[in-house]
Protein backbone atom coordinates (compact mmCIF):
# COMPACT_ATOMS: atom_id res chain seq x y z
CA UNK A 1 0.00 0.00 0.00
CA UNK A 2 1.58 3.55 -0.81
CA UNK A 3 1.50 6.96 0.50
CA UNK A 4 -1.87 7.79 -1.34
CA UNK A 5 -3.70 4.90 0.91
CA UNK A 6 -2.20 5.85 4.15
CA UNK A 7 -3.21 9.98 3.16
CA UNK A 8 -7.17 8.48 2.64
CA UNK A 9 -7.23 6.54 5.54
CA UNK A 10 -5.72 9.47 7.78
CA UNK A 11 -8.65 11.99 6.15
CA UNK A 12 -11.27 9.03 6.67
CA UNK A 13 -9.90 8.70 10.46
CA UNK A 14 -10.00 12.75 10.59
CA UNK A 15 -13.61 12.67 9.60
CA UNK A 16 -14.80 10.04 11.95
CA UNK A 17 -13.51 11.85 14.61
CA UNK A 18 -15.36 15.14 13.64
CA UNK A 19 -18.68 13.12 13.12
CA UNK A 20 -18.27 11.54 16.32
CA UNK A 21 -17.47 14.73 18.15
CA UNK A 22 -20.67 16.68 16.30
CA UNK A 23 -22.86 13.70 17.72
CA UNK A 24 -25.18 15.00 20.45
CA UNK A 25 -24.30 13.17 23.77
CA UNK A 26 -26.88 10.84 23.92
CA UNK A 27 -26.36 9.74 20.27
CA UNK A 28 -25.71 6.27 19.65
CA UNK A 29 -21.58 6.09 18.91
CA UNK A 30 -20.47 2.63 19.05
CA UNK A 31 -20.60 2.36 15.29
CA UNK A 32 -19.08 5.06 14.24
CA UNK A 33 -16.01 4.05 17.01
CA UNK A 34 -16.40 0.38 15.13
CA UNK A 35 -15.46 2.34 12.08
CA UNK A 36 -12.95 4.11 13.57
CA UNK A 37 -11.69 1.64 14.70
CA UNK A 38 -11.27 -0.75 11.57
CA UNK A 39 -9.87 2.45 10.05
CA UNK A 40 -6.87 2.45 12.87
CA UNK A 41 -5.80 -1.48 12.15
CA UNK A 42 -5.95 -0.49 8.03
CA UNK A 43 -3.77 1.96 8.88
CA UNK A 44 -1.56 0.24 10.58
CA UNK A 45 -1.28 -2.53 8.48
CA UNK A 46 -1.10 -0.30 5.26
CA UNK A 47 2.26 1.09 7.61
CA UNK A 48 3.78 -2.00 8.64
CA UNK A 49 3.41 -2.90 4.92
CA UNK A 50 5.67 0.52 4.08
CA UNK A 51 8.14 0.56 7.35
CA UNK A 52 9.05 -3.81 7.71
Amino acid sequence: MGADTAAELLAEGKRLVAEIDALPSAAPMLPLYMRLQDTVERAESALSEEHP
